[in-house]
């Protein structure tokens, strides 16, 4: 099959996100040394590789270039010039990229969802019936935040028109995913795509745990040392914790 021009520069493209990211330390991958911890996922499996875009998206540079990506990637689905009313991101770290993506939308309103609980999200934004939100996500893995973030917006305002189609700067899924029901992804990186993927196990079929490899709980709030002992195995990691 040929390759068209368009998908040939989205191919480039997202190679071009893939590869700043990693170069500014948003991606952890397992060096193989049994002295490097790995980590738990939020689904409680142990992984070899962990991607932080919170970080990554807090540079303003990286930010708003991700914001361009995203809205050039929208506007090849997007029924534009029609209006977008609510751009709504879901916490934490795709509240900014939500907004910065709201303002190029030229969107009436930005707003975002606010976490209750553990996993359950709540939407305070009341909004006119009728109103076209879309959904904005720094990452997601299956769908499942956006959707509660989508359910939190009905659950708020029931006449509220859900657009099907959810912007993502990454994505470790394919863009139609059984756990996002309302809508299909539109995203600036898609790891499917560029056939990159990490290990995933559960504790008692890990091979890492096998080696004697520690199981990191807190990876995002040591990030910056985890990426340290990746160069240097075996360098410390203060304020790690541990699985028993």
């Amino acid at each position: 099959m040929k390759t068209s021009p368009d998908s040939w520069r989205y191919q480039v493209g997202i190679q071009n996100e893939w590869q700043n990211l990693e170069q500014n330390g948003g991606v952890w991958r397992h060096t193989g040394d049994a002295r490097t911890p790995h980590v738990v996922l939020r689904s409680g499996l142990h992984s070899n590789g962990f991607i932080d875009t919170l970080q990554y998206l807090s540079v303003v540079s990286n930010l708003t270039r991700a914001a361009d990506s995203q809205v050039a990637e929208l506007l090849k689905v997007l029924d534009l010039p029609a209006r977008v009313d609510w751009v709504v991101g879901s916490p934490m770290a795709g509240i900014p990229f939500a907004t910065a993506v709201g303002i190029r939308l030229n969107a009436k309103h930005v707003g975002f969802t606010e976490k209750k609980g553990n996993t359950d999200l709540v939407c305070r934004f009341d909004m006119q019936p009728g109103a076209r939100v879309l959904h904005i996500e720094e990452m997601s893995t299956t769908g499942g935040t956006p959707q509660r973030s989508i359910n939190a917006v009905l659950a708020k305002n029931p006449d509220a028109q859900i657009l099907p189609y959810v912007g993502a700067f990454l994505t470790r899924c394919s863009r139609k995913v059984p756990d996002l029901t309302s809508a299909e992804f539109v995203p600036v990186i898609d790891l499917t795509t560029l056939d990159v993927s990490f290990g995933q196990w559960r504790a008692a079929e890990c091979p890492l745990c096998a080696m004697g490899s520690k199981v990191l709980t807190n990876p995002k709030k040591v990030w910056w040392s985890l990426l340290k002992n990746m160069h240097n195995p075996g360098s410390p990691i203060p304020d790690a914790e541990y699985a028993p």
